[in-house]
């Protein structure tokens, strides 16, 4: 018997992610926080039965959330990469989860992160865009701007236009996006199904992240002889891992030194 597919959630906090996994779930199994600082978590995994097979999916911490949130940024990316590198039976899909209905500019970064650099291509991705209930037609949505994601090289394998949310409770009885929340379900739950890999992606050691210290010698020496340390310099030599980050995740080299560290440790 194939193991059970392994499907992770991620993106910015507020974008989604538990709320979608509990609709998914048709059950309030993962936490929902109320804090725009989001929830304090490594990642969290449920298991559940989509259309009549089983899902193990992962909630994770935030991404992006700024020096003020309860997981910092560099924190939250190595905790997602903890994770797959933990899942032993490997990673069948990715769901990158954002909010509309606007595009922040930290999508693309993030998508270059994990689907390009962590995940190396081998994973497929979906995009889950909620905050949509509003919208006449949700699918319209990503006709109006599937335009700024094919600028950024963003090719999702599925797109699912929703809701997360039911909405205040009318005075007949329902939900104000009832129909809208129903629609959403099942559209996650056929992007789950048609797009997961059917033999899971596992993650090899990334050694290319790490960074190389060289000792270089001042060009006013004579070369066969040892210099003093006064006349000594530091050049460091980053991996293309790092480099990768700098030129696809548009990260500072410091910034991107800071994470390939944690990275290469984790």
């Amino acid at each position: 018997m194939p193991p059970i597919p392994n499907v992770i959630f991620f993106g910015e906090t507020g974008s989604g992610k538990s709320s979608i996994i509990n609709m998914v779930a048709e059950n309030s199994v993962a936490v929902v926080s109320s804090s725009v600082h989001g929830c304090t978590f490594t990642s969290a995994q449920y298991a559940v039965t989509i259309l009549g097979s089983a899902f193990n999916l992962y909630d994770t911490a935030g991404l992006d959330e700024g020096d003020m949130g309860t997981v910092p940024k560099n924190e939250a990316v190595a905790q997602l990469f903890r994770l797959l590198k933990s899942l032993d039976t490997g990673v069948n899909l990715l769901v990158f989860c954002m909010r509309g209905p606007r595009i922040k500019d930290a999508a693309h970064k993030n998508w270059r992160l994990f689907h390009e650099i962590i995940c190396r291509n081998q994973v497929p991705i979906v995009i889950a865009i909620t905050g949509l209930e509003q919208e006449e037609v949700m699918d319209e949505w990503w006709v109006r701007n599937k335009g700024a994601f094919q600028q950024y090289g963003m090719y999702p394998q599925g797109v699912g236009c929703i809701t997360a949310t039911r909405g205040k409770r009318s005075r007949s009885g329902g939900c104000r996006f009832d129909d809208e929340y129903e629609e959403s379900k099942e559209k996650m739950w056929r992007l789950l199904r048609a797009h997961h890999l059917e033999t899971p992606w596992r993650m090899q050691p990334i050694e290319w992240f790490s960074t190389i210290v060289n000792v270089t010698y001042s060009s006013s020496m004579i070369p066969f002889l040892c210099p003093p340390k006064e006349h000594r310099s530091i050049e460091t030599v980053v991996g293309p891992g790092i480099r990768q980050l700098v030129d696809r995740c548009e990260m500072s080299e410091e910034e991107a030194k800071q994470l390939g560290g944690m990275l290469s440790t984790a």
